[in-house]
């Protein structure tokens, strides 16, 4: 047998329902060349039992034992009974799997680039089957020898388990979770991440993750759980501090705000005394220390949730909760003149901000599209301004825009004709915003298209026209392009042009 090229860490504790299906998955991996440590973490029901038995048939694989002591020191232990020797290491928590060539695709990746660590894309595999996982949407293309300096994006990518480390690198920094803390990813990926010479990134799937719905709601309220998440985010701005990168420090604080502590925001509701003060004191003390500048970045909604935390307004923070729970986030009234607008939630004191442009995005939805007898295309829908009432035809204007796309000719360069657009009463927009604050119920368009008098086209497979309209409503101008609507699908159909 092939001296092993990857050490795989498997923590294990009390998850005899899925242990064997992710111990299988790393067994049965194409990159055969593996050393698999599983440390059991004082489990008191039968994994103990079931890794045993894969230590028994497979002599790849090694059972470590101890007393309970958390995830963080099960992973801690399991990289010290690995080989140093073993050029790459990586990590699977017991109730995932792993896709069945991923770390022969991860491996092949490091070897070709010589980066420091390879991370993939994720499965979130729940009661309703398997979805994309959301942190992970924006991963679309493989691209290796980057860098979280030159691709913020990977500030999202926290997790342990949808990575292989090059062994070298992870013993030169010494690296090692946290223990006796919930949420010991971050402190060690991000900084990890930072610290590579490169990174590389693949877009295929590499990794099933296991949300286990069951347990949500309790760690959305659990004392130690917000507690440990506030000290995780603390850690990670600081050694962001210390290595003299403000611009990613201030991107990793606002998606502390907008992701990380808005799950224990919204458990505020749920929480008790305990909880909330656990809260305010530590995402109070995080936003003090970030500052004005890093809430300016957030939607207006967030703005005003993290002011009020600022401020230790809970009672107002709690009333602004209550108010989304009834229409919905990203809601509210709109007061002021065009330049000087604030978001404003009615009966609550203080709770406001100015408006952004992007804080009021253009919402519209195709309702039907059909070919008349003479050849016109016939288009029904609805637009609108979001938190500007459509409540009467005089409160909105629309214009149509159509632009030929193709020929190898795409983008603003392309000539655009305006077209008539006919306002239409249509409740039913009302109805789809899943709100009762504002009407738009006159938001409805029509239009028609005749394709004789439209703008030429390439002529070529793919080519046509992009619809596209011009909503103006209180001295706000969108432009939104409309889309084609799938059958039965209930969807945004635009992109904003600005």
């Amino acid at each position: 047998m092939k001296p092993p090229l990857l050490s795989v860490v498997v923590p294990v504790h009390n998850v005899e329902d899925y242990l064997e299906d992710c111990l299988r998955s790393v067994a049965e991996q194409t990159l055969a060349a593996i050393q698999v440590v599983m440390v059991d973490d004082g489990s008191t029901d039968s994994s103990a039992r079931i890794a045993a038995g894969f230590a028994a048939r497979d002599d790849r694989f090694r059972l470590v034992r101890q007393k309970n002591a958390g995830l963080s020191a099960a992973r801690n232990t399991g990289v010290r009974h690995t080989s140093p020797a073993v050029p790459y290491l990586a990590f699977a928590d017991s109730d995932d799997f792993v896709v069945h060539d991923a770390y022969e695709r991860m491996v092949a990746s490091l070897e070709s680039t010589g980066s420091d660590l390879v991370t993939g894309n994720v499965w979130r595999l729940t009661g309703q089957g398997r979805q994309q996982a959301w942190q992970y949407r924006w991963l679309t293309s493989t691209r290796p020898r980057t860098h979280i300096t030159r691709d913020p994006r990977l500030l999202a990518d926290r997790v342990a388990w949808n990575k292989v480390f090059r062994r070298s690198f992870w013993d030169a920094h010494a690296f090692a979770f946290p223990e006796g803390k919930l949420y010991e990813d971050t402190p060690v990926m991000i900084p990890a991440h930072h610290l590579a010479k490169s990174v590389d990134v693949l877009h295929e799937h590499v990794y099933y993750w296991r949300v286990r719905e069951g347990s949500i709601t309790r760690r959305r309220t659990d004392v130690t759980g917000v507690r440990d998440r506030i000290a995780a985010c603390k850690q990670v701005s600081a050694f962001l501090g210390e290595h003299g990168d403000a611009e990613q420090r201030r991107a990793y604080d606002a998606s502390c705000l907008r992701d990380d502590f808005g799950y224990f925001l919204d458990g505020l509701p749920m929480g008790g005394d305990a909880y909330r003060a656990a809260f305010l004191e530590g995402a109070g003390a995080f936003v003090d220390r970030a500052g004005e500048g890093v809430l300016e970045g957030l939607p207006v909604e967030l703005r005003i949730k993290w002011r009020l935390v600022r401020e230790r307004r809970m009672g107002e923070l709690l009333a602004v909760l209550a108010f989304e729970r009834a229409n919905g986030t990203g809601v509210f009234a709109v007061e002021g003149p065009p330049g000087r607008r604030r978001a404003v939630y009615p009966g609550v004191r203080g709770a406001s901000a100015r408006l952004a442009r992007t804080d009021v995005p253009a919402v519209a939805r195709l309702v039907e599209a059909r070919w008349d007898a003479d050849g016109k295309l016939r288009l029904r829908g609805y637009a609108y301004l979001r938190n500007l009432a459509a409540g009467s035809a005089r409160q909105q204007l629309k214009v149509g825009m159509v632009r030929a796309e193709g020929g190898g000719r795409r983008g603003r360069g392309m000539p655009v004709r305006m077209v008539p657009v006919r306002s239409v009463s249509m409740p039913e927009a009302t109805v789809n915003s899943g709100q009762e604050l504002h009407g738009y119920d006159h938001a409805g368009f029509e239009m028609v298209l005749d394709p004789d008098r439209l703008p030429a086209t390439g002529g070529g497979d793919g080519d046509g026209w992009l619809v596209g309209l011009v909503v103006a409503a209180r001295g706000a101008v969108r432009r939104v392009a409309v889309r084609a609507l799938d059958a039965g699908a209930d969807q945004p159909l635009v992109h904003d042009l600005g």
